[in-house]
C-alpha cells in the first residue's frame, strides 16, 4: 500500500544530505522538503529561484539536475523503489494510464503531501507523463502505446453512443464497452481499464442525471435554455407545454426561465416542432414542421390515396389537434370515387 508519510520521510532524508542552496532549489521547484510550508501545487519557476538567488535561469536548472542526480546516487534512494514498483502496478492495473488530479486524490487525501507524489513520478523511469491536450487531461501512464489505445476505445465509445443516438448510463456503457470492445477493437478492455480513459477523456462527460454522452452534445453540456428544453424533452421522451418545459428546468437544473421567452425560442429553432398549443416534441422523433394542412399534404404523397380515418390516425400521429381541425382541413383535399382522399 502506498504511504505518503513514509515517502515523505525517505524524500526529505535524502534532501537533508544534500548542500543548502540544492535543497533549496529542489524544494522550491517540486514543492517538497522538510522546510517547505507551501500549499501551492504549481512549481516555482526557474526565473523567481535565480532571482532570488542571483543567478540566471540556466544556473538554476544545472543546480536542479544535479542535485536530482545526487538524489538518485544516495543510499537512501533503495528505500523510494517501493514507491515506484506500487506506483507502476497501480497504474497498469488502471489500463496503463491515469489522470493526475484522480491519482492525487486517490492517494494522497492530504493535498499538501501531493507534491512528493509527482516528484517521485517524474524522478522515475518508470512513468511518463502526458500532458493535458484538447481531447484528454494531464495523466500518467507506462507505456507510450497506451495513449492510442485510450484514444481507440473513447472513439468507438462516443461512436456506440452517435449510432444509437442516447445517453448511456454508466453500467450500461461499462457493459457495452468490456463486451463490445474486444469484439471490434480486439483489444481485452476490463471494467476498470474503460472508467480510467473515460475519466481521462475531455470528449465523454456525465450529464446532470449521471449519464454519459459526448461533450458536444446539449443535454450533456447545455449552454443555454434551449438546450436545457432539448434535455428536458430526451429525459421525458414525450412532447411537452412549454410552460411545464420552462417549470421542469427551474426544478431539475435551478435555473429561472421566463416561460413566454421560452417559446419563443423554441419555436425558433429547427430542433423543435410545435405539435399542438404551445406543446413541443423534438423533429429527430418524427415530428415535422407545417400547418395539419401541410401535415395532410405530406401524408398523402408519402402514402397515396387514403380513407378519411387512415388520415385521421396519421396526422394524429404528428400533432395533437382535435379530430374536427383535421376534417376541416381535410375539406380542402379532393376524394377518389372509392371515397378516398388524394392531392
Amino acid at each position: 500500500m502506498f504511504n505518503i508519510n513514509d515517502c515523505k520521510q525517505t524524500v526529505d532524508g535524502i534532501l537533508k544530505e544534500m548542500p543548502d542552496r540544492t535543497q533549496k532549489v529542489l524544494s522550491r521547484r517540486f514543492g517538497i522538503g522538510p522546510e517547505n510550508k507551501s500549499t501551492n501545487r504549481c512549481c516555482e519557476t526557474l526565473e523567481s529561484i535565480g532571482k532570488d538567488f542571483g543567478i540566471t535561469r540556466e544556473r538554476v536548472r544545472q543546480i536542479e539536475n544535479r542535485g536530482l542526480e545526487e538524489f538518485k546516487r544516495s543510499s537512501y534512494f533503495a528505500d523510494i523503489q517501493r514507491f515506484f514498483l506500487f506506483l507502476r502496478s497501480f497504474i497498469d492495473e488502471q489500463g496503463g494510464l491515469k489522470r493526475q488530479d484522480i491519482l492525487e486524490k486517490t492517494l494522497v487525501p492530504e493535498e499538501q503531501l501531493r507534491p512528493y507524489l509527482l516528484f517521485i513520478l517524474k524522478i522515475s523511469n518508470l512513468f511518463l507523463f502526458e500532458p493535458e491536450s484538447s481531447s484528454f487531461y494531464s495523466s500518467w501512464k507506462t507505456r507510450e502505446e497506451v495513449s492510442d489505445i485510450a484514444d481507440r476505445v473513447v472513439r468507438f465509445l462516443i461512436d456506440l453512443m452517435e449510432k444509437e443516438k442516447r445517453l448511456f448510463s454508466e453500467e450500461e456503457l461499462l457493459e457495452r464497452g468490456t463486451k463490445e470492445v474486444p469484439k471490434y477493437l480486439h483489444l481485452t478492455i476490463p471494467t476498470n481499464h474503460l472508467i480510467s480513459y473515460i475519466e481521462a477523456t475531455k470528449k465523454i462527460r456525465k450529464d446532470q442525471f449521471n449519464n454519459y454522452g459526448p461533450v458536444w452534445w446539449p443535454e450533456v453540456n447545455p449552454r443555454g435554455n434551449r438546450d436545457y428544453a432539448y434535455m428536458i424533452l430526451k429525459i421525458e421522451k414525450k412532447p411537452l407545454h412549454f410552460r411545464e418545459i420552462a417549470k421542469k428546468i427551474e426544478e431539475s437544473f435551478q435555473k429561472p426561465v421566463q416561460a413566454g421567452s421560452l417559446h419563443n425560442e423554441l419555436i425558433k429553432n429547427d430542433k423543435f416542432v410545435l405539435v399542438g398549443r404551445g406543446t413541443y416534441g423534438l423533429k429527430e422523433w418524427g415530428y415535422k414542421n407545417g400547418t395539419v394542412k401541410d401535415i395532410i399534404e405530406d401524408i398523402l404523397k408519402e402514402n397515396g390515396p387514403l380513407t378519411r380515418n387512415e388520415v385521421l390516425n396519421e396526422v394524429q400521429k404528428q400533432r395533437m389537434v382535435k379530430r374536427d381541425t383535421i376534417l376541416l382541413n381535410l375539406s380542402n383535399f379532393k376524394k377518389t370515387p372509392d371515397g378516398k382522399y388524394i392531392l
